[in-house]
């Protein structure tokens, strides 16, 4: 007897001892995750964004755990042989951190990775810039670190996350003394954006553009307008006829395509922390210029883009496209400013209206021809951060907002007899 009271009273030790372990003293056992998966996270970087839904990626693993009397416990491996026969066993799902992991690795990082590029930049006999090499910075994605971060977004309801990245500045040199003298020395901006699925002679009048602001110098403390440097668009200097926004409606005319050109500098103009004078975004939203919010239409002389050179020396754009990307980098002196992205922030989502048909006589009779898309309307919201470490530096934070209206599927058609035929419209015009 004596025996059996020894051998109670070191169960009733191990017991005392489980019960000290409870991890969760008042939490039942669940079969199910103990927090909502939220149905978005969007995972940022300052040029492009992706939206992921938890509850589609195979991220959730099942966890061993012990259970005594309807109560999670921990237990000291050491100690697991003594206890074991009180304890019931289970398993419980969780966020597993690996699964994130390999999906930052196979999915995220391969589109953020880019070797960087060095450039050599000089004067030829004719005095005109020349760039051998595109001076990309290098960048990588801490694919272990972002896995952690969308970790806890997911299990605590975070619905953005800016991505680490490693950044590699490129080698500038500069050739000459005349822009030696300019302050031209170092990559001070860049901005990038994506036309895939364009049309040739969308491309083509891309291409045209950017020309005309390759190699173009801004001076310290002048106001650079996109407009005055595009110069005209017609045929005679290279333009094809392709949609552009008039009004209500999108038609062919020389230079479409233009926005994409003035969309790529203003990402450039926004890293580079410059005050923008003049910008203003598409009356709907065109994605091209995907994320919404960061696009710049242009349609000389107005809407403009404009923006203050307040740099510490001359800025030398270098404009030029590789495969379906469109690239603007900034050529100059840095000075104490950093730049944060913050957003982007949707709104006052609006589904697009009915159909709409407008029957004219410009068409054969019958003949249909699109006018217009369907697209959901939209508010977008961003805000820019610039920060001095400077005492007398002139750190701000602006609200970039953006409002795109929703656009119905829009046909013409030819009549047969005259009838009325609603106008362009009011709306703003943009390539």
């Amino acid at each position: 007897m004596a025996h059996q009271a020894s051998h109670t009273e070191k169960e009733m030790r191990w017991i005392f001892k489980i019960i000290a372990a409870l991890v969760f003293l008042s939490l039942p056992l669940a079969p199910a995750l103990a927090f909502d998966v939220p149905n978005k996270i969007t995972l940022k970087t300052d040029w492009a964004i992706w939206d992921v839904n938890p509850r589609y990626l195979d991220v959730i693993s099942e966890y061993p755990k012990a259970v005594f009397r309807g109560l999670d416990v921990k237990i000291q491996p050491d100690e697991m042989e003594q206890v074991e026969p009180y304890l019931t066993k289970d398993v419980f799902p969780g966020v597993d951190l690996m699964k994130l992991k390999t999906y930052m690795e196979e999915k995220i990082a391969p589109q953020v990775f880019r070797e960087k590029e060095d450039v050599a930049i000089r004067l030829d006999e004719e005095n005109k810039v020349v760039f051998e090499g595109n001076g990309f910075y290098g960048r990588s994605l801490d694919s272990e670190k972002a896995a952690s971060m969308l970790k806890y977004a997911i299990e605590h309801g975070v619905t953005f996350v800016s991505l680490p990245l490693a950044r590699t500045e490129p080698a500038v040199t500069v050739l000459s003394d005349k822009l030696k003298e300019m302050g031209i020395k170092e990559l001070y901006s860049s901005g990038e954006t994506d036309f895939s699925g364009s049309s040739s002679s969308r491309i083509n009048n891309i291409h045209v553009g950017l020309s005309r602001f390759d190699g173009h110098i801004v001076l310290p403390g002048e106001e650079f307008s996109f407009g005055n440097v595009l110069g005209p668009v017609d045929d005679r200097y290279g333009y094809k006829k392709e949609l552009v926004i008039k009004g209500d409606r999108t038609v062919p005319e020389f230079g479409g395509g233009l926005c994409q050109v003035s969309s790529t500098a203003y990402r450039a103009v926004l890293a580079g922390g410059f005050p923008v004078k003049e910008r203003r975004n598409h009356s709907y939203a065109v994605h091209y210029y995907s994320p919404a919010g960061l696009d710049a239409t242009v349609y000389p002389p107005s809407p403009d883009l404009k923006f203050v050179n307040d740099s510490p020396a001359h800025i030398l754009m270098q404009a030029f496209t590789i495969g379906n990307k469109a690239y603007y980098n900034f050529y100059g002196t840095r000075d104490a400013r950093h730049v944060y992205m913050i957003g982007p922030y949707y709104s006052n989502y609006k589904e697009p209206p009915p159909k709409k048909t407008e029957y004219t006589q410009k068409l054969a009779p019958g003949e249909v021809q699109v006018l217009g898309h369907a697209v959901p309307g939209l508010s977008a919201t961003w805000y820019r951060q610039v920060l001095y470490n400077t005492p007398d530096g002139k750190s701000f934070l602006e609200t970039i907002f953006s409002k795109y209206e929703p656009r119905p599927d829009f046909v013409a058609v030819g009549a047969s007899s005259s009838g009325q035929v609603p106008g362009e419209g009011t709306l703003e015009n943009g390539y």
